[in-house]
């Protein structure tokens, strides 16, 4: 399986190689294939220790607190995982943590998001609170086979078909005090994540970083103009200038990742038009048929 994909074991025993991520991805779903189990990805997320994630793990778990542990845990995956987004919010009252695989050319698959959401539940209740449960658990993929064993391991309802992968939960315990943080030793475990990020361009493109709010935001929170050029410091004409400078538009990019969502879950049948609707943050089915009429010239039902 390892060959099939252009690695070999030995690459793979270095914790600190880098692997390309559409082979990793690849490589997941055939072992969750070959093994005959439709959640290996969150049976291992729930066998992960913190030093199986490498300073990532250890920074969270030196946190004082649930809320400096995911915003530690959240800012530091890029040492671990490039091409990814990982963003820990407020909406309406709840919190959420969302993961998502920030590439337009990577398609973004099940095995990876339930073992991504199940191993920051395992590092949650190792740190923090062997009792802690989400309210919802959402993915952006098709049902699993077995969602019984998923709400077994999250202890929680899991929703699929959503627009993005994230845990939904209420603020009680996040600022609890569980430990007195070791400043200086967590001082020498940021400064190892950052030598290991993986060099990423500072100035990356205005549209890539819109579509990585779309992607978070949509179906939970507002993505108009205003909203998303203020979640990244920006006016909203010098935002709407910016695209435009790059050729695009939020009202494309917006689209392009509707569309995207859309053609992967009506090839699924056991989603509902109106699932899949309420994924892509239309009010109802008849918006979302309209919309998808729009994009391709053909009804949604023709699109399965």
């Amino acid at each position: 399986m390892l060959r099939r994909h252009g690695l070999s074991t030995a690459r793979v025993r270095d914790p600190y190689e880098v692997i390309p991520l559409q082979a990793y991805l690849e490589i997941f779903e055939d072992a969750a294939e070959l093994a005959g189990d439709p959640v290996l990805g969150a049976r291992l997320g729930q066998k992960i220790q913190p030093a199986d994630l490498g300073p990532t793990g250890l920074l969270m778990l030196q946190s004082g607190t649930l809320r400096r542990g995911l915003q530690r845990f959240a800012g530091a995956l890029s040492a671990l995982q490039s091409a990814t987004d990982m963003q820990f919010s407020e909406a309406q009252g709840l919190q959420s943590i969302s993961y998502h695989i920030n590439s337009p050319r990577v398609r973004p698959m099940a095995q990876d998001s339930e073992f991504s959401l199940s191993t920051l539940v395992r590092m949650i209740r190792m740190g923090f609170d062997p009792r802690w449960q989400p309210l919802e658990v959402h993915f952006e993929h098709a049902p699993s086979r077995r969602t019984d064993l998923l709400g077994r391991i999250f202890r929680a309802p899991v929703l699929f078909g959503q627009s993005s992968n994230r845990l939904v939960f209420g603020a009680e315990g996040l600022d609890r005090v569980h430990r007195v943080e070791d400043a200086a030793l967590i001082l020498v475990i940021e400064r190892h994540v950052r030598d290991l990020v993986l060099e990423q361009d500072e100035d990356s493109a205005v549209s890539d970083r819109v579509r990585s709010v779309v992607v978070r935001h949509l179906g939970q929170r507002p993505v108009d103009l205003e909203s998303i050029a203020a979640e990244l410091g920006m006016a909203a004409r010098s935002l709407q200038r910016a695209l435009a400078g790059e050729g695009t538009s939020l009202r494309a990019i917006l689209q392009d990742h509707r569309q995207q969502i859309a053609e992967t879950y009506l090839a699924d049948p056991r989603l509902s038009l109106k699932q899949v609707a309420q994924a892509l943050g239309y009010s109802d089915g008849t918006v979302f048929w309209r919309a998808y009429r729009g994009w391709t010239g053909r009804a949604p039902t023709r699109g399965r």
